[in-house]
This record gives structure tokens, sequence and C-alpha cells, in this order.
């Protein structure tokens, strides 16, 4: 064979893997895509009741005494020790966010009585402090009208303002 045709060949050849792997790489993402997209919540309980089905007719204690000479109440025991970790994660996570709601609590208790306070003096005819509530809701302030409606509008129940 020729220098040349054998040089076409490796160049044909390398083109053809080159574009495999494209394809290989999107058909991957849109496996990726697609497996999680497909895992519902309800597919996931069917899948661990199905597997906690499985699990139970295979003997697991059979299993875990053949596993390192270990008897099968050392398995349990680690198993039961590992789920009082994760419930003490979960009550730690738990008191934090406690703690940060008491917090915003406290800051809307001392907001409330700021505002009952500037509404008791204004209701007794004392100026009250003017320092301003900061607002909590983003809406935009109610429009000022500074003219009259038109009749036809004014005649109806719903403005056009």
């Amino acid at each position: 064979m020729k220098f040349e045709l054998l040089k076409r060949r490796v160049e044909r050849s390398e083109q053809l893997v080159g574009s495999r792997a494209l394809q290989t790489g999107t058909r991957l993402t849109t496996l990726k895509t697609t497996w999680r997209d497909s895992w519902t919540p309800s597919r996931i309980i069917l899948a661990g009741l199905a597997a906690g089905f499985l699990v139970g007719r295979s003997d697991p204690a059979r299993a875990l005494k053949r596993l390192g000479g270990l008897g099968g109440s050392h398995w349990i025991q680690l198993i039961g020790m590992l789920s009082g970790l994760f419930a003490s994660l979960q009550s730690t996570v738990a008191a934090a966010s406690a703690d940060n709601a008491a917090h915003h609590a406290d800051d809307a208790a001392d907001q409330a009585g700021n505002a009952a306070a500037s509404v008791q003096a204004v209701s007794d005819g004392i100026e009250a402090d003017p320092q301003p509530l900061p607002r909590t809701d983003r809406r935009r302030p109610d429009p000022v009208w500074t003219t009259a409606p038109a009749p036809a509008e004014a005649a109806t129940d719903v403005s056009e303002r």
C-alpha cells in the first residue's frame, strides 16, 4: 500500500473516533438528565420497598455472619449507634433553626412594641419619636392622586387608575 492511502485511512479513523467520542458525551449527558428526572418521589418509595423486601428475603443475619467472622449482634449494634448519631445531628440542626426563629420572633416583638408605642403617643396627642419603621413588605406604595377622576370613571365601581 501506498503511504498516502494509509495516511488517509488513519485520518478518517481519527475523525470517526472524535465524532464517536462527541456522540458518547452528548448521550451520557442526556442519560444523566433523564436518570435524574425519572426519580420521582413515588418511584423512590417503590424502589425502597422493593429493596427492603429483597433484603428481608435474603436472610441478612446469615449474610452478616459470613462477613469478617463478627456475629450479627455486633452489626446490629453498629447500625443502632449510627442511627443515634444521625438522630443527634438532626436534633442539633433543629435546635439551631429554632434558635434562629426565636431571634427573629424577638426582633418582630420589638418592632411591634415600637409601633404600639408610636400609636399610643399619637393617640394621646403627643408627637411620637419620628423613627421610621423598616418596611418588611416589598410592595410598591399606593399612588396618590391629586386630581379628581373623570365623571365616567367616578360612576364605575372599578377605577382605571
